[in-house]
């Protein structure tokens, strides 16, 4: 099974002050190394303020960078139009994507509100893995 990540599993994994970071720290024990996009870099650099944690991640083996967005702009494109009314970022869209380009994965988000709406191939749920419900 393919294992993606979008960034706050990554966020939580790597800010201390993150409510879901023991979740994030515990799914990278268990589960790592996780797939993922520029687009989802990019995110965590922004929140971080600072691009060396998510590049490290890389160079550790923990990160895979598993996307070619200039091959799949048409679909994530669509994506992006479809899912407009909910002004779905980028990384969502090329994690969808992935998952679409994947049978067999699951996603590693703390984002249960944009993802459990979400459709691959138009009507199929997006697997998801999210961080228990009680913790904040």
């Amino acid at each position: 099974m393919k294992k993606i990540a979008d960034t706050g599993l990554l966020l939580a994994a790597l800010d201390r002050g993150d409510p879901f970071h023991e979740w994030g720290k515990r799914q990278f024990r268990l589960h790592a190394p996780f797939a993922t996009c520029d687009a989802v870099l990019v995110e965590l650099s922004y929140h971080l303020n600072d691009p060396i944690p998510g590049m490290k991640l890389i160079q550790y083996g923990d990160l895979v960078l598993d996307f070619d967005l200039a091959a799949e702009t048409e679909s994530v494109l669509d994506l992006l139009q479809k899912y407009r009314d909910r002004k779905m970022e980028l990384a969502d869209a090329c994690l969808v994507r992935m998952s679409e380009l994947n049978s067999r994965c699951k996603i590693w988000t703390v984002d249960r509100g944009d993802f459990s709406v979400y459709r691959r191939h138009g009507r199929q749920t997006v697997p998801c893995e999210y961080p228990p419900a009680n913790v904040r």
